[in-house]
């Protein structure tokens, strides 16, 4: 499977903005996908009001978060030196 361009967005935090996509299946559908791929879930946030939520979890030794506004998923690794490879990898299974 081809890589998929990823994007390079410094947030002020300090963490990368690297992949945005719609909402296409539920937040516990998502989270089951990075368990598999051996994720460590480390939090999850979410608000029944809003359907918003944040899924925190380590993979590799790095660290990202996951935060579904307006119906899209925005990926964040929080150190914007994470690698590449690590990146598309993680993102193979979304």
């Amino acid at each position: 499977m081809a890589n998929r361009p990823l994007l390079n967005e410094t947030m002020s935090d300090g963490s990368r903005l690297f992949l945005q996509l719609p909402q296409t299946c539920p937040p516990s559908s998502l989270l089951r996908q990075i368990v598999r791929l051996g994720g460590i879930l480390t939090a999850f946030v979410y608000d029944e009001i809003t359907g918003e939520t944040w899924i925190d979890f380590c993979y590799k030794g790095w660290k990202f978060s996951i935060h579904n506004p307006y119906s899209e998923y925005c990926f964040f690794a929080e150190n914007s030196e994470c690698p590449e490879a690590i990146l598309q990898s993680m993102i193979q299974v979304v």
